[in-house]
Formats: C-alpha cells, structure tokens, sequence
C-alpha cells in the first residue's frame, strides 16, 4: 500500500531535473514558434484570423500538455543534494579549513 501512496505522491509533486527543464523550455519554444509560423501562413493564405487564432490556441496548448506535467522523461538525471544524508560527508560539513575554534 505505501509503495502506491508514494508513486501517487510522486506523480503529484512535479520532480525534474536541470537537463528535464532544459528540454522543456526547448520543446515549448519549438513548438510555439512552429505553430505561430503555421498559424500565419495557413491565416494568410484563407484570408482568416479565426484560424489564424485557432491554431495558435491549438499549438499552445499542445505545449501545455507537453510541458507542464512532470512526464517521467524530465526527469532522467535527478541530482543528489547535501540535505540528505546519505551524501553528507563522515564527520560532517567543515568550513573555513577546520572543525571549529
């Protein structure tokens, strides 16, 4: 039962990592700029602005669908922090060269 609650929970808590928003702002700004470029030349060429405005609404939110969520695939290289302890040092943190005064 714990082993659902915490796939649950992570679904929910939106995890990922550096090279995950990297690829996200890439994907987002491709397909925005793709669609805009399609929505013009589609817009102009029939001489209408509502489907110039549908499909920019279109590839807007196909980019909400693919960005937004935190697909698994955003999240490949998690990084270890110094919060956990498991990769806090032996003896703990020294700083300044020496244990204390």
């Amino acid at each position: 039962m714990d082993a659902v609650v915490a796939q649950i929970q992570d679904l929910f808590e939106g995890q990922i990592d550096f090279d995950g928003q990297h690829l996200a702002e890439q994907l987002y700004s491709a397909i925005l700029s793709m669609s805009s470029v399609v929505a013009l030349i589609v817009g102009y060429m029939q001489q209408d602005i509502f489907l110039t405005m549908w499909i920019g609404v279109a590839g807007t939110l196909l980019a909400m669908f693919l960005v937004v969520p935190p697909w698994p695939v955003y999240n490949r290289h998690p990084q270890s922090w110094l919060g956990s302890k498991a990769s806090l040092p032996q003896g703990g943190i020294i700083v300044g060269g020496g244990k204390g005064r």
